[in-house]
């Protein structure tokens, strides 16, 4: 009789095991992908479509500020998308989170944007509305969307150097207990362009990008958030456009 529960209680735990692993694998992804808990853009200079026909890919590094593992440092998170325009004034934009997908954690957002403003070589306008999605891909199907308006401005200092900034709001309509219904995050970058070689129709382009979402409010949350009110967070990014380098 105790052998057949012992046998029992082991076939038990090998069952639990798999949803113990996962556990343990967010468990240790929290302090990584604070991101998600303050929705945030990865932080790209969008006051400018790419024009019909064109494309971009894009790639970031970074995340709000936290100081769960020591000193206040972003957090590392990579994301990867792209954007094609569909119109001279409008594209459409997507990306993934590669830091979440790598704990089992997908994350990833939809956009288009579209151009209220522009003058070649000078001032910007233009207006974004996404989806944020993610969910834990052990735990299926329990995805969560965050909608998101944005304005973004932006415009060259010097022909390698341009400025861009304005703001986003995400909206969670059921928001936990003690939780904002908005996330108003206000931006600001600086891009530096290299000029294309030749014949060639690409550019690349480096950019360092600031967000602070929610400045007033207390971000006590999973992972403790830096300065205290709200989330700052920093950004590397890279985007390399293929056409309409003229814009």
């Amino acid at each position: 009789m105790q052998l057949t529960d012992h046998r029992a209680s082991s076939r038990r735990r090998e069952r639990a095991l798999p949803r113990t692993r996962a556990r343990r694998r967010a468990a240790l992804a929290l302090p990584l992908l604070g991101a998600l808990a303050l929705p945030a853009c990865a932080g790209h200079n969008l006051s400018r479509t790419v024009g019909k026909g064109n494309g971009e890919f894009h790639s970031s590094l970074g995340g709000p500020f936290f100081d769960s593992l020591g000193p206040a440092l972003p957090t590392p998170n990579v994301n990867l998308g792209g954007r094609y325009g569909v119109t001279d004034w409008m594209d459409v934009d997507g990306g993934f989170n590669a830091t979440a997908l790598a704990y089992s954690i997908l994350a990833f957002d939809v956009a288009a944007n579209f151009q209220l403003y522009r003058k070649p070589q000078a001032l910007a306008v233009a207006s974004s509305v996404r989806l944020y999605s993610y969910g834990d891909l052990d735990d299926a199907p329990g995805y969560r969307g965050y909608p998101e308006l944005g304005l973004h401005l932006g415009g060259p200092v010097l022909r390698w150097l341009h400025l861009y900034g304005g703001v986003t709001s995400t909206f969670q309509f059921a928001p936990p207990e003690g939780k904002p219904p908005v996330f108003l995050t206000p931006f600001f970058g600086t891009e530096f362009l290299i000029p294309p070689r030749g014949e060639t129709n690409r550019q690349h382009g480096l950019a360092l990008h600031l967000g602070w979402t929610n400045p007033w409010q207390d971000a006590t949350a999973v992972v403790s958030y830096q300065p205290g009110y709200g989330g700052l967070a920093l950004y590397l990014n890279y985007r390399v456009r293929f056409g309409g380098l003229d814009r």
